[in-house]
């Protein structure tokens, strides 16, 4: 009888780790008018249960108000999709992950989205895309903030996969932030 909740979580365990490789690959979009940006492709390599061992391509939009005054806030919202196909279905809400942002420009450092789920049930033999990641950053220099993809993390059935972007991600969106 043991055996077989053993083989069961096992099974379980497997089973996300296929899954969160083919998500890993998906990594994983607020006041003011949204900035004009455009989808970015970005290379990841992932480690953890599961991960796939070659490099990952994921489709990331990020919408950033066009402007905010100095010392303001930015409220900033993701989308990631991948083609990468999944071998399972899997059930509305069951993936979830974060990504970070790169600020430059103006601004340095990383801020983190947080959020990103599958909001439909997916069909085993499909892609992914993970939808409802948001940040926040306050953007205390006046100038043009850029934000870019970073490092991601997916989370599904229990099992974590750690995506670092391989190379150079490009800039996704900007804002620009006026001063007073």
């Amino acid at each position: 009888m043991n055996t077989s909740i053993g083989s069961g979580r096992r099974g379980r365990t497997l089973t996300g780790a296929a899954l969160v490789a083919a998500l890993a690959s998906a990594g994983l979009g607020l006041g003011a008018p949204p900035a004009l940006a455009d989808t970015v492709s970005v290379s990841y390599a992932c480690t953890g249960p599961g991960a796939p061992g070659d490099l990952q391509t994921l489709q990331v939009d990020v919408t950033a108000p066009a402007s905010v005054p100095q010392g303001g806030t930015a409220e900033l919202t993701l989308t990631a999709t991948t083609q990468m196909t999944i071998p399972i279905d899997v059930p509305a809400r069951a993936v979830t992950g974060e990504l970070d942002l790169t600020l430059g420009g103006a601004a340095s450092g990383t801020v983190t989205a947080t959020g990103f789920t599958n909001e439909n049930a997916i069909p085993s033999g499909s892609g992914v895309t993970l939808t409802g990641g948001t940040a926040s950053v306050k953007l205390d220099t006046a100038g043009t903030t850029t934000f870019a993809p970073g490092n991601a993390k997916v989370h599904v059935f229990g099992v974590t996969v750690d995506c670092a972007v391989s190379g150079t991600a490009p800039v996704a969106a900007t804002t620009e932030v006026t001063a007073p």
